[in-house]
């Protein structure tokens, strides 16, 4: 995508109107486009699609350095194409979309550019482009751009923002790894959970999300035999399953001997594979998300067995962003992990709100603004 899209348009009245661009976007309608099953690489063909359309017709006009300033550090909350103000959103299947606004609370009049001429562009002067993907004729089915107030007022208010922390692994730690004997770095459980886990194999007695018995978790060091070691070189297949976080532990499972139910691996508890208190982790870019929860300061988990954000045991997969294979592993409890890497600043947040698929649907075929 063109840099110039992360630069702001010179005046707020300059911005193509929503309506036009709805025109503009009518091309893309009935094009193909295949999900490559990553997130982060389907987000970033779409926003080079919509960049495409617009760079064929005229732009508004780029502000100069001095004429503008970006309030929100680090630029968190602005738009991915600042020049015309908007953000991309792939739909799918399902039938219902979870929409997720990062960074900023959509429908308000908080400051996110401001000019020196005292125009400003505010939360709620994003425009939120939907690109509805038709999974089975792999093309694009409609496209749909819709206003903070519209969606609030048709589908209900954004919930309240979601705090989200990040850990740090460097490029060296992880070099470190790959060049150790085994690839897997491990420590050995709290002090709390010692004493009472297993270190010899017994099948589960219960499902992945039932409340964790201290006395049949399975210990960091039989968890290391069972799991990390035959992960070593295991390739992921994301299109097996919603994604790759899913696509490992539903391999953790069967390693471990759970029977492995579809609908569990959507249940999003904390940690993930609940009975074993154990959280899992793909990370093939520096940061790792850690979610709602972070070892960074304890926090009670388990309230029955005072079992904390300590205890978690976290497995951390290292993949080769190219190949998705797992080349490393990282095992280690949660109070292990502050001592081992660096903790990003919770800044980043993310509001959300659920739109029924079947709105998406009603649209098949088109590319409209703010539908009645």
């Amino acid at each position: 995508m063109n840099k110039d899209f992360k630069t702001p348009p010179k005046s707020v009245k300059i911005l193509t109107q929503p309506e036009t661009l709805a025109q503009y976007f009518s091309e893309l309608v009935g094009q193909p486009f295949t999900l490559t099953g990553k997130t982060r690489t389907d987000g970033s063909n779409i926003r080079k699609l919509i960049a495409s359309i617009l760079e064929k017709h005229s732009l508004p006009e780029l502000a100069r350095q001095g004429e503008f300033e970006i309030v929100p550090p680090k630029a968190k909350g602005v738009p991915k194409i600042v020049r015309e103000f908007i953000d991309t959103y792939i739909v799918t299947s399902g039938t219902s979309y979870n929409l997720q606004v990062w960074n900023r609370i959509p429908a308000t009049e908080t400051l996110l550019i401001k000019y020196e001429s005292g125009e400003s562009l505010k939360c709620n002067d994003v425009r939120f482009v939907f690109v509805r993907i038709d999974t089975e004729k792999n093309l694009i089915a409609s496209v749909i751009i819709l206003t903070p107030e519209y969606i609030e007022q048709k589908f209900g208010k954004f919930g309240k923002p979601t705090i989200k922390h990040q850990l740090l692994i460097s490029g060296k730690v992880r070099k470190d790894i790959y060049e150790s004997v085994d690839k897997i770095l491990s420590f050995p459980d709290s002090k709390k959970l010692s004493y009472q886990i297993r270190h010899d194999y017994e099948p589960p007695k219960s499902g992945m999300v039932e409340e964790p018995d201290i006395k049949h978790l399975f210990s960091i060091g039989l968890l290391k035999k069972m799991v990390a070691e035959k992960l070593i070189g295991f390739k992921l297949d994301a299109a097996a399953t919603k994604n790759r976080g899913q696509a490992l532990e539903k391999k953790v499972l069967e390693l471990l001997g759970y029977e492995v139910n579809e609908n569990d691996l959507l249940y999003g508890a904390f940690p993930d594979i609940r009975n074993q208190l154990l959280e899992v982790k793909v990370q093939d870019s520096p940061t790792v998300d850690l979610g709602k929860f972070s070892p960074e300061k304890e926090e009670i988990v388990i309230e029955d067995s005072n079992l904390t954000t300590f205890d978690v045991r976290y497995l951390i997969a290292l993949t080769n962003p190219k190949t998705e294979i797992i080349e490393g592993i990282i095992l280690s409890p949660g109070e292990k992990l502050g001592e081992l890497f660096s903790y990003v600043s919770a800044e980043s947040y993310k509001c959300q709100r659920t739109i029924p698929m079947s709105f998406f649907e009603k649209y098949y075929g088109k590319s409209i603004f703010n539908p009645s």
